[in-house]
């Protein structure tokens, strides 16, 4: 064995990763890489460039259409063909969207997927929360579809969720919302054209990934580790065709 050549798991120290992570972006092209017998050896300089490219953060978020992808597919490991073409994505940018994928940190996807969504954050009554995520087209996320993914986080008089702009401006006038830097009540109106809104919005509960978005966005550490953890499990799963 050489002693240039790094072992999957020392590969995975340089890059704070971990080993199966490294096997993945191996096998994705992102890492050169020979076998020596089953043992797969990574070439250090393309782990120093892999380096010198996930330090950097990405210099503009993906466009809507691009972050939908990624993140109800959960990040390419579910539904990928189907999603993507739903969404009206070419193959070229398919492509493109999946190698970014598998060279995006966990930490840098709260930045990536920035553009998902206009958000609406406001006040409200806490007896209202519940009834509100009961509406017609209302998809709860983040916070509050915590207990659906199994996540030991608890809302307490806190909700979230993703609707339409028309189902917002419903909810406007019949519980008087009105914004607050600091209110109890989230609401993301998908940035995305009316012939795909139903794509991001037919659902109960939006998927774990963009669960996982929602908690990256709130700031609260706890609920950072665990999001983070998320996207890193995501990550290292074996991608969709």
């Amino acid at each position: 064995m050489q002693k240039d050549w790094l072992t999957s798991d020392e590969a995975a120290v340089l890059l704070g990763i971990t080993a199966g992570r490294v096997n993945r972006l191996a096998r994705s092209g992102e890492l050169a890489y020979r076998m020596a017998g089953r043992t797969r050896l990574i070439d250090p300089l393309s782990v120093q460039r892999l380096l010198a490219t996930t330090r950097r953060r990405p210099g503009r978020p993906l466009t809507p259409q691009s972050a939908w992808a990624a993140l109800l597919s959960d990040l390419g490991t579910a539904d990928w063909s189907q999603l993507t073409e739903a969404l009206g994505m070419s193959p070229k940018q398919r492509y493109n969207l999946k190698r970014l994928i598998a060279r995006s940190p966990a930490e840098n996807w709260d930045g990536l997927a920035k553009a998902r969504a206009v958000v609406h954050r406001v006040r409200v009554r806490p007896a209202y929360l519940g009834e509100i995520l009961q509406w017609d087209g209302v998809v709860p996320s983040g916070a509050s579809a915590t207990g659906q993914y199994g996540l030991d986080l608890v809302a307490a008089e806190e909700a979230e969720a993703y609707l339409s702009g028309q189902t917002w401006r419903l909810l406007q006038e019949e519980f008087h919302l009105d914004p607050s830097p600091s209110g109890n009540l989230v609401l993301w109106s998908p940035s995305v054209s009316e012939d795909t809104l139903s794509v991001v919005l037919d659902r109960e509960i939006m998927p774990v990934s963009v669960v996982a978005i929602d908690l990256l966005d709130s700031g609260d550490p706890r609920s950072r580790r665990t999001a983070l953890r998320i996207i890193d499990q995501l990550l290292e799963a074996p991608p969709s065709d």
